[in-house]
């Protein structure tokens, strides 16, 4: 199995590595240069790169052989919504949904469902996801965007409720598992967010969500409340890369103060 090239151009793809990644699968390619499976994963190699119109045109000569490729029909989806093609992406991921449901693809669905500004649509393909990944951090963080879109301050409290629930409770896994949803927050709001977050047993200084305070009331121009979060993180001798970016973000704020 860790021969196949299928195994290892995908996790050169989720690594970044794509000039690697297409050597692996153009060698395959030239042995079998009709395998669906080995096309498919160049298609969605060029929708990685952006190079969205080569996805699409390899993605359609896969489904005019095959037009239940589920593999095509989800390149043919990422590459239209990366577009700006809503719609037509909505399609495609519905009728890969048709072949094989999972999770990724009911994500994939609320996304285009946000982008058409329809958001109780968005909550019904969330609410299908979570039936098969109750605590997908991406599924949640779409939940949380539709309580956005639909002005609803207490259903967005209640998603990160439910994630902080979820979250490991190791203090950088429990800050990476939140951050998505975290990010999504305008700056005094993200920091504020983060502060509650810590309220859960255990975290109340994970040094990870401090910082990511420190640095969201930097952004919102508030450098004193930003100092006063990493004077006290210092102080209680966090990791070496905690530390040091703690003190490059304290520089910034103390330039940042009113003379």
């Amino acid at each position: 199995m860790f021969d196949s090239p299928l195994v290892k151009a995908r996790e050169l793809k989720s690594r970044r590595r794509f000039d690697e990644a297409r050597a692996v699968l153009q060698q395959a390619l030239q042995s079998h240069p009709q395998d669906p499976k080995l096309r498919a994963s160049l298609a969605d190699l060029f929708f990685r790169e952006g190079q969205h119109h080569k996805a699409l045109t390899l993605a359609g000569e896969i489904l005019r052989d095959d037009p239940n490729d589920p593999r095509a029909l989800v390149v043919m989806g990422n590459s239209l919504l990366a577009r700006k093609k809503a719609a037509e992406a909505l399609e495609y991921f519905r009728l890969a949904l048709d072949v094989a449901p999972t999770d990724y693809l009911w994500a994939r669905t609320a996304r285009c469902h946000l982008a058409l500004r329809q958001p109780q649509a968005a909550l019904e393909a969330v609410s299908a996801g979570e039936a098969l990944a109750p605590a997908n951090p991406k599924l949640l963080r779409l939940r949380a965007e539709c309580a956005r879109m639909l002005n609803d301050a207490a259903a967005e409290k209640q998603v990160f409720e439910r994630a902080s629930r979820a979250a490991p409770a190791d203090p950088e896994a429990y800050f990476t598992f939140l951050y998505p949803l975290l990010a999504d927050l305008p700056p005094r709001r993200a920091a504020i967010t983060a502060a509650r977050l810590r309220e859960r047993a255990g975290q109340e200084r994970n040094p990870h969500l401090i910082l990511f305070e420190a640095e969201s009331l930097l952004g919102s121009r508030d450098p004193a409340g930003a100092i006063e979060r990493l004077t006290k993180l210092l102080a209680s001798e966090p990791g070496e890369d905690v530390r040091l970016a703690a003190e490059r973000l304290l520089a910034r704020a103390r330039e940042r103060m009113p003379t």
